[in-house]
């Protein structure tokens, strides 16, 4: 009798532990079998998975990689300029230039590998100040600023001297384009980048040009204009007082001349009796033309600047053309891409791991993002369940990637999607949304 009640009781253990291994939800990530084919690959991405070639999905069976919807704004994939010539081993160019009444030599050694680096990066920048202030090369130029601070301090020069060193310099540089009729192309340059190739167009010495001024703590801007590129620093009384050539903004918009040409053909400060034009004025500085001191212009832009006072079109008022004041900023940005893969299911849910790809492509380095997973009925015509918590992502280097991940659980035999929204301070939000699914 005893042994009838212990077999009983083993078999209605057996029975508990069949009924509880049904019910209970395994630990994720999860290995799953499926009956037409076999086990479905659980493995770990470190990149935004595609969609593999050899699934097939079973009827009735969940979808088992989503992807995520075309951006309609998406960058295209970058093509270098035809006419780079990459570099096959480490070179080193001398530069000569004459600064005050004395000849210099300066020689920087160029790596071929950095110098490659420069020519095949993306011009993805938003616009050609943003390359001022972009962290790729900014370690190497504080050691030419370095360099140029000794070289100055060996010839006992003031302030003002060294900053002049430095514009004489870039303007000297060999492979200036001197100020052809539009002298500046679509291929903005990186600093270093110009400085490996010996100069460039207006608009890739100005870059340079303002980014050195920048590491002395100059407050230098680009002006852009249709046929030029020049740096602008604030100006000045000494620099008004001087009839230095100038700009003044008068509104965000407006962009007036500063000067005019007297009977003499002598340059003049139109605003004499105007000591509040000067918070909105900047002198000019030629980047591309050597022998050109601040304030001075190249006879081939004087039209465009000045304008004599008995000029029967002299218009003081009229803006000039096209004409405009880039402040060089930190502007971090960061763009997202996603994918998910089912990675297990129950009779309640199904689960879905997120591979984020996240590309810092602002200048600076991309801080405190945030990406925030959402899996919710498609199209949003159902509001009884939604699934939605916060990833943080780590900084991210200016041109750097990281890849993050989630998993997020969908109710049985919903028609869902995945939602991934990045955001961060100083950034615009990037909203990614997959493609409608099957759970």
């Amino acid at each position: 009798m005893l042994k009838d009640e212990i077999v009983i009781v083993i078999a209605g253990i057996a029975v508990v532990l069949i009924i509880s291994l049904v019910v209970q939800q395994p630990s994720l990530p999860w290995q799953m079998k499926s009956e037409e084919n076999g086990v479905i690959p659980t493995d770990i991405y470190y990149e935004t998975p595609g969609t593999p070639g050899y699934v097939t999905q079973p009827p009735g069976q969940p979808t088992w990689v989503v992807s995520q919807l075309p951006v309609d704004d998406e960058t295209p994939p970058y093509s270098p300029k035809e006419s780079i010539q990459l570099k096959t081993r480490d070179t080193a160019e001398t530069y000569r230039w004459y600064s005050g009444g004395s000849y210099y030599t300066w020689t920087i050694q160029i790596p071929a590998s950095r110098y490659n680096y420069f020519a095949i990066l993306p011009r993805d920048k938003p616009g050609p100040e943003d390359y001022v202030m972009s962290d790729r090369g900014r370690a190497e130029l504080h050691l030419i600023i370095e360099d140029f601070i000794s070289l100055a301090a060996s010839r006992k020069l003031n302030e003002n001297q060294r900053r002049d060193l430095i514009i004489s310099f870039v303007q000297s540089l060999p492979n200036n384009h001197w100020g052809a009729v539009r002298d500046y192309d679509d291929y903005p340059k990186y600093p270093l980048q110009t400085l490996y190739d010996g100069g460039g167009d207006s608009q890739d010495t100005t870059i340079l040009l303002a980014s050195l001024l920048n590491l002395l703590n100059y407050q230098a801007s680009l002006f852009e204009t249709p046929r030029h590129y020049a740096v602008l620093l604030p100006l000045t009384e000494a620099d008004k007082a001087n009839n230095l050539v100038y700009v003044y903004q008068k509104d965000a918009n407006t962009i007036l001349k500063g000067n005019y040409l007297d009977e003499d053909n002598n340059i003049r400060d139109y605003y004499q009796n105007r000591p509040d034009v000067i918070k909105s004025s900047y002198v000019y500085i030629e980047s591309n033309i050597p022998g050109y001191p601040i304030g001075t212009l190249p006879a081939q832009f004087r039209s465009v600047f000045v304008q004599s006072l008995y000029d029967v079109n002299y218009h003081p008022m009229r803006p000039i053309e096209g004409a405009a004041i880039l402040n060089p900023i930190r502007t971090p940005d960061a763009d997202l891409r996603f994918n998910a893969r089912l990675i297990h299911y129950d009779q309640l849910y199904a689960y879905y791991q997120i591979y984020c790809t996240i590309t810092s492509t602002g200048t600076g380095i991309a801080r405190d993002l945030n990406v925030a997973m959402t899996a919710r009925p498609a199209h949003r015509t159902d509001t009884s369940w939604i699934f939605s918590y916060p990833v943080p992502v780590p900084a991210i280097p200016e041109g750097e990637t990281r890849f993050i991940e989630g998993t997020v659980q969908i109710p049985r035999n919903s028609v869902a999607e995945i939602e991934c929204i990045l955001s961060g301070p100083g950034i615009t939000p990037k909203e990614r949304v997959s493609e409608t699914f099957s759970s």
